[in-house]
Order: C-alpha cells, then sequence, then structure tokens
C-alpha cells in the first residue's frame, strides 16, 4: 500500500467515527499536543507543557538552581529510614 493509499485509508475510518471523545483524542494527537509525560503526583503533561516545564528547569540552572549528582541523590534517598 503506498503512502496515498494509506492515508485514504485512514480518511475514511475517520468520517465514520461517531464518538465524539475519540475525534477529540484524534485531533489532540494530530494537533501535536497529546500526553507525553506525568509528573511525580500523576497529573499529565503534554508534550507543549513538558517543553516548557524543561525550558524553565534549564533557565533556573544557568541563573545558578542547586544542582545534584546522582551520588548524591543517591546517598539523600538510602539515608532516609
Amino acid at each position: 500500500m503506498n503512502l496515498e493509499q494509506h492515508k485514504n485509508k485512514i480518511i475514511k475510518k475517520v468520517k465514520n467515527i461517531q464518538d465524539d471523545n475519540l475525534l477529540n483524542q484524534i485531533d489532540t494527537v494530530l494537533n501535536g499536543n497529546y500526553v507525553v509525560a506525568y509528573t511525580i503526583d500523576g497529573k499529565p503533561l503534554t508534550k507543549n507543557q513538558y517543553v516548557s516545564h524543561i525550558e524553565s528547569i534549564s533557565e533556573s540552572i544557568a541563573k545558578g538552581a542547586k544542582t545534584f549528582t546522582t551520588e548524591e541523590v543517591k546517598k539523600q534517598i538510602f539515608s532516609i529510614k
């Protein structure tokens, strides 16, 4: 199946969808704003939110925010009783 046939096959399937929720999910994926990660609290992060979060962390580090090595984190975690 070539690319054009594949696209047409998908278009036909989408045209037959009656579930509004499913159409919203497809729209979200096609717009690139789907969930790519979760916070430690389980909050979903879309691609845009995740990139923004990473950029803010990078800015904080550039401004001198304290960072920790892997060894420092392991030491801290394993010392908690």
